[in-house]
């Protein structure tokens, strides 16, 4: 997003309003409010509300009817004689905050028309970048760069003209300031582009590098003799483009446990506000009377990590106080998207989706009893590390303000795993969504990819191992149904009416996806190379293909911080999909 100051600069302009000038603070203080409290939507993470959900960053907040509501009222309020003019000023000062948004790179769109309709914004071009990842870039080097860059592209420019219409006998000094600003960000995005350019432009790059993806590394079980489908009239004869693909298995959605929350050392029946309190304040476990006390109800709501500790007998709690070291207790604070967003990808389409309680007679006799959410998290934390996994194109370390130009795989590659994996071997794997160095994990439930007709190679730019190959190219998009991976808790915790032990199954949640790209063919017609387009022209930085149960150590337990056995997740899981009449139960005294 833009920041704080980018948006308020708008109120250089407040002139305009034409307010007495003992007004003229008062003005400042409401511009500079209408163009910058819509950033406070971010409040709303706490709350498990996701950024494309209507109440997220970027949604509802940044309403141009929002901004023209809001407008009125402290009008109405503060500037009564001077009604319709400082009501249009400032309403057009709220909405220049999603204008500026929308005109910036590397975020979301904005719903300018909610709540006509919710659907999110960009404009075709991007004015400033938005500062990568998260609070550590924003506090530091990276955070520095985004004011500057805004002062450069926003601020200055704004007072400039604020200053050629105000200052009519100083007209010449104006003009000369805004030839030295010219000059000056011409040099800057020639000679420091990585700094001075929200986007780079997109060139045809080849396949088969590490940040592109190999096709060697995917994988050709399930494929007829072993083959890969690369040409694109054998994709078209086979029937793998325009018509829907899915996997056998469809995979099930689900919360991604961030260790903001605790992950599986949190007590995510107390809410999203306390986790994040938690978080920021620490978090211990009961001690053992406490414990002892229990009330069945009580160790309901404790969390995976503490209620596997009673299961075992352990009222020392060494899986929890692990699971809390790097969560609720860590230092420094941890990101707020860390979490296990492959893991439970991963298990929804190895696992059957859990849901129902299952009662544990801990070695002691106490029941613990687990809920399906609890036993997602455990097989979460299980499916973490498959035995088998590996990326298609590289995880992304690079911050960047375009990060896609540093990071991106090639869709060419992204075309050929899709018909191949989902549409002949009818298996799955998972999508990095977000083309950063923050991952957001999604199983692919489904596809579609169009691919207009080839035409001759126009001689765009390309990188140098492409020249002379290009015999043609394609534009296609793919559309991609994923399995969420960011629901709140709250949506798997729905009891089911039959029987205090069911919760209603989550199943499928879908999320859109759509990737457009243009595709570079050989003279054989098989993909070779290619880059993304669309606005923005973004696509994800790999895929990810995993298989297997889980990376075990030698003694049997899951292999991570804490030592849970996977046998014992193992039960849970199998138990939580039981559909027979009575409660799941394990018994641990046996």
């Amino acid at each position: 997003m833009a920041s704080a100051f980018a948006h308020a600069a708008v109120a250089l302009t407040r002139g305009a309003a034409r307010v007495p000038k003992e007004l003229d603070r008062r003005l400042l203080v409401a511009t500079i409010a209408c163009a910058t409290w819509q950033d406070l939507d971010y409040i709303s993470v706490a709350f498990e509300v996701r950024p494309h959900e209507v109440l997220g960053h970027r949604g509802a907040t940044h309403s141009i009817f929002v901004a023209i509501a809001i407008a009125a009222i402290l009008a109405f309020a503060f500037f009564r004689r001077q009604f319709l003019r400082v009501f249009a000023f400032l309403a057009a000062a709220g909405a220049s905050h999603g204008i500026l948004d929308a005109m910036t790179a590397g975020d979301l769109g904005v719903a300018f028309f909610w709540p006509v309709t919710p659907a999110r914004f960009h404009f075709p071009f991007a004015l400033v970048a938005s500062c990568p990842v998260g609070v550590n870039e924003w506090l530091g080097p990276w955070g520095l760069l985004t004011i500057v860059n805004e002062g450069l592209y926003v601020i200055i420019p704004i007072a400039l003209v604020v200053s050629l219409v105000t200052r009519r006998d100083r007209r010449r000094r104006v003009l000369m300031a805004g030839g030295a600003w010219v000059v000056g960000l011409a040099l800057l995005r020639t000679f420091m582009p990585d700094e001075f350019r929200p986007t780079k432009p997109r060139v045809l790059e080849p396949i088969d590098t590490d940040r592109a993806g190999k096709l060697a590394d995917i994988p050709r079980d399930g494929l007829p003799n072993g083959a890969l489908v690369t040409r694109l009239d054998d994709m078209r004869a086979l029937g793998l483009l325009d018509r829907d693909l899915a996997p056998s298995l469809v995979p099930w959605s689900s919360n991604f446990f961030p260790v903001w929350f605790g992950s599986e050392g949190g007590r995510w029946m107390d809410g999203p506000a306390k986790l994040a309190w938690r978080t920021m304040f620490g978090f211990d476990v009961p001690t053992e009377a406490a414990a002892r006390a229990m009330s069945d109800a009580e160790r309901f709501r404790l969390s995976p990590a503490e209620k596997i500790d009673l299961a075992f007998g352990r009222y020392d709690f060494p899986i929890a106080r692990q699971a809390l070291a790097v969560t609720h207790n860590r230092r420094p604070r941890p990101r707020y998207w860390n979490g296990r967003c492959n893991g439970v990808a991963a298990a929804s389409i190895e696992e059957p989706e859990p849901f129902r309680v299952v009662d544990v007679i801990a070695k002691d006799g106490t029941h613990v009893r687990f809920h399906p959410n609890d036993v997602k998290t455990l097989l979460a934390v299980a499916f973490y590390k498959p035995t088998t996994q590996y990326p298609i194109g590289e995880m992304c370390n690079t911050i960047a303000f375009d990060a896609v130009a540093a990071c991106a795989m090639n869709p060419a590659v992204l075309v050929i795993a899709l018909v191949n994996r989902i549409g002949v071997a009818r298996e799955t794997f998972l999508v990095d969504v977000l083309p950063t160095i923050a991952m957001q994990y999604y199983a692919v439930a489904g596809a579609r990819v169009h691919a207009a007709d080839p035409r001759p190679f126009d001689g765009r730019t390309t990188a140098p191992a492409l020249r002379g190959k290009i015999a043609k190219l394609v534009d296609v998009d793919m559309t991609l149904t994923l399995s969420s991976t960011t629901l709140p808790m709250s949506r798997a915790n729905h009891a089911d009416a039959r029987d205090a032990s069911r919760y209603e199954r989550v199943g499928l949640v879908p999320v859109m996806m759509r990737y457009d790209a243009t595709i570079a063919l050989d003279d054989r017609g098989a993909m070779i190379g290619g880059e993304w387009t669309g606005n923005p022209p973004d696509g994800p930085d790999d895929i990810l293909i995993v298989s297997g149960g889980p990376t075990l150590t030698t003694d049997g337990m899951i292999d991570g911080p804490e030592a849970i056995p996977w046998s014992f997740v193992e039960r849970l899981a199998k138990a939580s999909t039981e559909d027979g009449d009575a409660e799941p139960t394990i018994d641990l005294r046996e």
